[in-house]
């Protein structure tokens, strides 16, 4: 693909960066569409020496929350061994000196592990705002799947992060490569999408304030199947179809096959909208009483959609195809 990035909104202005690194603005409102580039030290944590060892090597996403920007990233915390972090900073249009805020001292080696995979696409990575003091952040299993259902690693984990010191707690587990996350404040709630193997690809609602931790099952259930899938492989990761029946708590949804899946966001109306890469589509769906989806809408967008946001009543978002941002005018959709 000719390049990938993520978006947010710092007041009325479109903030957009690079898989790379290379940040850049313009005001919303205007219809000039030149960006303005802004000067970083992201290289200070990830730069050409990690980007030339492979391209899944790469900043994983940006969140704004008042005017602090936070950005997630491959890190190497050890030669050939991975985990995701995130650095932040207050923002600024001239220069932003990012410092380190999450980092764990765990990391998959590329090489050597007990699984003898390593998929440095299953990193997670998504940032969504708590609340003042604290941030989410998705992380994935980097393809050792025992590391979901292990409460000792931080991988395959939606992890709750205090800006303030840098402790945090594992909300939920059992995730495979969580893409999309979103905090749904009014009903208390994560709604969190995860690539899933081979078809499976999810979405979870999670809970709050649950007394253990919530348990979404990979990899001993999954509606997918394995890549090259053994007879070992199956034997250590079933793939159950049933999550109940096992222990651990159904998605609202799972697609097979697989679109995919990325993003996900509210509009004003409460509908949700999630993308998707490989089915080149948006999603749109209610939440009932009960917790179960409804009025699932699909509207091809014809290009792989990496990142969204909603604001004023207009969808933006990342389209990796043309390595460009498109905006979809939803005011019809929020009426009905």
């Amino acid at each position: 693909f000719p390049g990938t990035g993520y978006i947010d909104f710092h007041k009325n202005n479109l903030i957009i960066i690079s898989s790379r690194g290379i940040i850049g603005y313009k005001n919303s409102l205007d219809n000039n569409y030149t960006f303005k580039q802004i000067k970083n030290n992201i290289d200070k944590f990830i730069n050409l020496d990690q980007f030339s060892k492979k391209t899944w090597y790469s900043l994983k996403d940006l969140t704004i929350i008042e005017d602090n920007i936070f950005i997630s990233f491959t890190e190497e915390i050890e030669k050939d061994c991975w985990n995701t972090s995130v650095i932040y900073s207050k923002m600024n249009y001239e220069n932003i000196e990012f410092s380190k805020l999450f980092s764990s001292d765990q990391c998959v080696h590329a090489f050597k592990n007990i699984d003898n995979e390593f998929a440095s696409s299953q990193t997670g990575g998504r940032i969504v705002k708590f609340d003042n003091n604290h941030i989410f952040l998705s992380t994935g299993e980097y393809r050792l799947r025992h590391l979901a259902q292990n409460k000792d690693s931080v991988n395959g984990k939606i992890l709750k992060i205090n800006i303030n010191n840098s402790d945090y707690e594992i909300i939920s587990m059992g995730h495979r490569n969580p893409q999309g996350l979103y905090y749904d404040k009014e009903n208390n709630f994560i709604l969190e999408t995860e690539h899933g193997p081979k078809g499976g690809d999810e979405i979870n609602l999670i809970e709050l304030n649950q007394p253990e931790i919530p348990n979404y099952g990979w990899a001993i259930a999954s509606a997918g199947e394995h890549y090259r899938g053994t007879e070992l492989k199956y034997k250590n990761y079933p793939l159950y179809k049933s999550h109940k029946k096992h222990g651990f708590i159904e998605p609202l949804k799972s697609f097979v096959p697989s679109i995919a899946i990325s993003e996900i966001t509210k509009m004003d109306n409460g509908n949700y909208v999630v993308s998707s890469l490989k089915d080149k589509s948006l999603y749109f769906f209610k939440i009932d009483k009960n917790n179960s989806i409804t009025d699932l809408n699909r509207v091809e967008v014809f290009e792989r959609i990496r990142d969204i946001r909603y604001k004023e009543n207009k969808l933006y978002m990342f389209l990796e195809d043309t390595a460009s941002i498109g905006v979809i005018d939803v005011l019809p959709l929020q009426k009905k």
